[in-house]
């Protein structure tokens, strides 16, 4: 063969192994998954009375193991350890309960390992191992490619000059930290299974993914990809869970798709999501702490996001918790966590580990330390959000008006705005307008409930502008019925309504005194069905009496009382 032709068969084969590298993305293996079905019969019970499986030998090597089993009474405690390609054993490592609620423990990081044993308060039944490889070692055919496609990668990085980048800070962002993209971890091989959702961003969510922390800081993408791949094609969900994960090396990786600098909706804390941001640090750390550079870029992470949001990195903030069965706290409860929280604060979890845990305050000093340097700057445009009256007496709608502008305060013309309402999962969209030559917009919005509303407006480049959020209470109709006349001693029926339906009302009744004023002798509880009430009623004494209704209030109306009825007991004859 002739030399050029050689030269040219050479250059082809080059392409070949390294066509990711002819992009400005850099090499990322392709990931794959299996699962293995685990005969637990023969487990032995131990000291300890756990009971420990044999050594198992995995189909393919393996980077992420997670655990799925069928539910059964009772939680399971579960803790693995894993064997590398070199015959060598890790330390047990406790496995996360599944934080969906599902039968199952949350995957750990294993690292190319070929082997592992399990140990757990019980036998489950139809256990079952899942498995992701994101490294390209999970057969001998795989680690040839990958090794040939890795150093052929290199050279063409070299001559193009295109190493991984780090984003840029977000528009109206000082100085944001340095942040890997999607790109950068093989995203591509985890694309979202729809578009991304947003939300607000009122306090963030810390966590830890509960793998070993032995990793070196070349292998911390490939646990994003791993994580990734889980959650979408494990857990069913539609993205990786986090907005952020932070190695134990300070190295910050962008998480769920829709935009660092956006408030997009992750699953970081069931029954908060679209109130939050979550950050995932890379490690266990139930009784190992995390590093220096873990809690520098964490904090840093987060005095930049919330500042970002307007959201301050230190005190409280109240918000409504959506439910859900891993929640603490039912729905529609009033929950008061820290601006930084733990997802133990808000789930039932361990998470993100006590020796992370005890470590928050420094998080939260050192972003409080940080966030004046990442003040924020207005964007180009912004839209606003009034209510003619805040307090609504239900069926009565709520008249919204705004002004949308441009950089300098110019008016923004033909804007769609949506008027949003605060979800537990988000925001959802109840009415619409478009603003007229001067900016201006205005919507009626009729609503049974009382609502956490916020104008959006869609810029001409496709960019959304968000309103500050502005309270509308509703208080609901209430109505009663009752005789103008009855006999002391004998019972009588009062009726009435509410609307919107409420579960319960209370009937008060006063009689009036020998100094001619109304003193309270009875609250009576009465049950609402379909929006209306009953009770029976005994006034004891002959005299002028005064009955009202009243519903205390709730998570989603404002209270309210009827009017006053007035009625007189008379002797009986």
């Amino acid at each position: 063969m002739r030399r050029p032709a050689v030269l040219l068969v050479a250059a082809g084969l080059l392409v070949w192994l390294a066509a990711p590298a002819l992009s400005s993305r850099p090499f990322v293996p392709r990931a794959v998954e299996f699962e293995q079905a685990l005969d637990t019969s023969g487990w032995q019970r131990a000291g300890d009375g756990t009971w420990r499986s044999q050594v198992v030998t995995a189909p393919k090597r393996f980077d992420l193991v997670g655990l799925q089993w069928r539910a059964a009474a009772g939680e399971r405690e579960a803790r693995i350890r894993v064997r590398d390609a070199r015959g060598r054993w890790g330390r047990w490592t406790l496995m996360a309960q599944d934080h969906v609620g599902g039968a199952g423990a949350e995957p750990v990081w294993a690292g190319g390992a070929n082997g592992y044993q399990l140990r757990m308060n019980g036998r489950p039944r139809a256990l079952k191992a899942r498995f992701v490889n994101a490294t390209g070692t999970a057969t001998a055919s795989d680690r040839l490619s990958t090794s040939l496609r890795r150093a052929a990668h290199r050279a063409l990085a070299t001559i193009a000059g295109t190493p991984a980048r780090a984003q840029a800070p977000a528009p109206g962002s000082r100085g944001a930290p340095a942040i890997i993209p999607r790109e950068a971890w093989g995203a591509d091989q985890c694309t979202p299974r729809a578009a991304p959702a947003y939300g607000e961003v009122q306090l963030g969510y810390v966590h830890h993914t509960v793998n070993a922390n032995t990793y070196a800081p070349q292998d911390s993408a490939a646990i994003v990809l791993s994580i990734c791949r889980y959650h979408r094609n494990e857990n069913g969900w539609l993205d990786i869970g986090y907005n952020f994960l932070v190695d134990r090396y300070g190295q910050i990786f962008e998480g769920r798709a829709g935009g660092i600098d956006q408030p997009v909706i992750g699953a970081q804390a069931q029954g908060y999501n679209g109130v939050s941001t979550g950050v995932a640090n890379i490690g266990t750390f139930s009784q190992e702490r995390q590093t220096e550079a873990g809690l520098a870029a964490t904090a840093e992470l987060l005095a930049w996001k919330m500042s970002l949001h307007g959201a301050p990195v230190a005190g409280q903030v109240t918000v409504t918790s959506a439910g859900g069965s891993s929640n603490r706290y039912p729905s529609g409860r009033l929950v008061t966590f820290e601006r930084i929280a733990a997802h133990r604060d808000a789930d039932k979890t361990s998470c993100p580990g006590d020796a992370f845990f005890a470590q928050l305050p420094q998080i939260r000093q050192q972003a409080a330390a940080l966030a004046p340097q990442y003040a924020f700057v207005p964007a180009a445009s912004a839209v606003s959000l009034e209510a003619a009256d805040r307090t609504l007496d239900f069926p009565q709608a709520a008249q919204l008006s705004g002004r949308a502008t441009t950089v300098g305060g110019g008016a923004l013309a033909g804007a769609p705005i949506s008027v949003q309402a605060a979800t537990g999962s988000g925001f959802a969209t109840l009415a619409r307008a478009t603003t007229n030559a001067d900016g201006t917009w205005s919507a009626p919005l009729a609503t049974q409930y009382s609502r956490a509303l916020r104008a959006v407006a869609a810029l001409p480049d496709g960019t959304l502008v968000s309103s500050p959020r502005v309270e509308v209470q509703v208080a609901p109709r209430l109505l009663v019925r009752a005789p103008k006349r009855v006999a002391a001693q004998r019972r009588f029926t009062v009726s009435g309504s509410i609307r919107p339906r409420r579960p319960r009302v209370v009937l008060e009744i006063a009689r009036e005194g020998s100094d001619a004023r109304m003193h309270s002798v009875a609250r009576v509880p009465v049950r609402v069905r379909r929006g209306r009430f009953s009770t029976r009623v005994r006034l004891r004494r002959p005299a002028l009496h005064r009955l009202r209704a009243v519903f205390r209030g709730d998570a989603r109306n404002r209270g309210a009382r009827s009017g006053d009825i007035y009625l007189r007991a008379v002797r009986r004859r």
